[in-house]
């Protein structure tokens, strides 16, 4: 696509591309697909959008808008980029520069967290004035749909539009425009909003850096508990900590943000995040916690150089590889002795027959050699359901076929007869549907009687030329389209030489 739009200042991947489309006056979402994308089948997602490496080859080199730039300046994706550990982060990277199928919004955590994404598309009436006065026209502004910082920084309180952030029309990418801008202002949290805005802007312009590990996270956490004055010893205070979060935050904010109860069970995200970490964190829970134990003026570039400071134990007590070491006496006898448990029980029995003090030592000491030596004698678990009669099963389901094609055999009108179809006919599909692999009748059933499209169309443009004759009118290729429901464009090669064959 040509004269593609180059981004302003902080704005959405998902708003250049609604742009493009008004520069080159297209009407159809779908031709703009094609235009920037070459693929109908792109999803306009605002938050995490894929395809990025398409966008990036529109412009020149000068512009310095390679794939990570783009996504780091004009995605939400540094919101969550700190808390995810390295390798999440480059795969990401890699899902957002091609395909990703929603894997992005899944991986990051934001599918499941508990700061739910906002419902519309939000703007700053002021900040509109200044786009058109400096631009011309408007923009979203990424930092405008972040939940969470329900505020413009310079002009107070944001205002929701019509359009939804993700609404039924998947494919269709929605400029800002003066006619969506007629919502009502978002409730106003105070203090509390600005404060959250700013730290979400510092992470909305950070550079692309390493992310630190889980174990850096929840070791800055246990040492933060400790500076605070939240732990007593190796303890974590946790409702001390509930107090001091409590007393920064109004429950009302921490109630329409979603990160309430605190404290009120051992699952609590504010309890889970001073543990050992097992899954990341969103920037909302972060900017609570620290935000409530940290000095005020704090800022994230000197937590995150914190973090990632820390040395984990990890990296300090690797594992030991012996697998060039020539193991002495003692290991040869403790090889032996799990072999012997190997032979007898395979590898998950084994250590539940008398072998895990074995298992835990060579685990420890000789670990290459045990997972080598466990690879031989790996066991399957999974156990042969013999509740079903598969072959009278397939019997019977092809008796049920035959009657249901003989019944329809006749009837030249309705819907293809599809393998669907013909699933839909015995009720509740699924078993047999999943189970195909064990029912050989039904299988050639299908590869025999179900209809193709080219046969479906033929039995079409012949009910049309059927009610043609009933009607006494001529054979014309167009009526036989027409009433057939066919078209030029849709019509199989098989059944256009019928079509021909057949019409005057």
């Amino acid at each position: 696509m040509f004269n593609f739009p180059v981004p302003y200042p902080d704005e959405l991947i998902y708003s250049v591309v609604a742009r493009a489309g008004i520069h080159a006056g297209l009407m159809s979402p779908k031709q703009l697909l094609d235009e920037v994308f070459a693929n109908r089948k792109v999803i306009a997602t605002p938050d995490f959008p894929s395809h990025i490496k398409q966008i990036s080859e529109l412009y020149p080199q000068s512009l310095n808008l390679d794939v990570v730039n783009i996504i780091y300046k004009h995605t939400i994706f540094p919101l969550y980029a700190p808390f995810v550990p390295e390798d999440r982060r480059l795969q990401c990277l890699k899902w957002m520069t091609g395909q990703s199928k929603g894997a992005v919004h899944l991986a990051l955590g934001a599918a499941a967290s508990r700061v739910k994404q906002i419902r519309f598309f939000r703007y700053c009436p002021e900040c509109l004035e200044q786009q058109f006065s400096q631009f011309g026209e408007f923009y979203w502004v990424r930092s405008w749909q972040v939940a969470g910082a329900d505020v413009c920084p310079q002009h107070g309180s944001l205002h929701n539009s019509r359009i939804e952030l993700h609404g039924r029309h998947r494919h269709q990418f929605f400029p800002l425009r003066p006619d969506v801008c007629v919502g009502e202002a978002c409730e106003f949290g105070g203090a509390y909003d600005f404060r959250v805005a700013e730290l979400v802007n510092e992470l909305l312009s950070a550079s692309p850096v390493e992310s630190p590990s889980f174990e850096q996270w929840g070791l800055f956490y246990i040492q933060l508990a400790g500076d605070s004055g939240c732990a007593k010893g190796k303890n974590v205070l946790h409702d001390l900590i509930s107090e001091k979060v409590t007393a920064k935050w109004t429950t009302k904010w921490l109630e329409k943000n979603g990160l309430l109860p605190l404290g009120n069970s051992n699952s609590c995200w504010l309890k889970s995040i001073f543990r050992k970490h097992r899954k990341s964190f969103s920037y909302l829970e972060h900017i609570v916690v620290l935000e409530s134990l940290l000095d005020s003026g704090w800022n994230f570039q000197s937590v995150l150089n914190n973090v990632s400071s820390l040395k984990s134990k990890s990296a300090v007590n690797c594992p030991v590889d012996f697998s060039e070491d020539r193991p002495n006496q003692d290991t040869l006898d403790i090889r032996s002795s799990w072999g012997a448990f190997l032979k007898e029980f395979g590898v998950k029995k084994a250590r539940f027959s008398g072998g895990a003090a074995i298992y835990a030592w060579l685990y420890r000491n000789d670990r290459a050699w045990l997972m080598k030596i466990n690879g031989q004698y790996r066991r399957s678990s999974r156990s042969e359901n013999k509740r079903v009669d598969w072959k009278k099963r397939d019997q019977d389901v092809l008796a049920t076929l035959k009657d249901v094609h003989q019944r329809e055999l006749n009837d030249l009108e309705g819907p293809r007869r599809s393998r669907n179809w013909y699933l839909d006919q015995l009720g509740p599909k699924a078993t047999v549907e999943t189970n195909l692999g064990k029912l050989p009748l039904t299988v050639e059933f299908f590869e025999k009687y179900c209809e193709s499209v080219p046969d479906y169309q033929i039995r079409r443009i012949a009910v049309a030329i059927r009610q043609l004759e009933v009607d006494c009118e001529p054979k014309r290729r167009w009526k036989i389209l027409r009433l057939a429901g066919l078209s030029d464009e849709r019509i199989r090669a098989e059944a256009a030489q019928y079509l021909k064959e057949v019409s005057d």
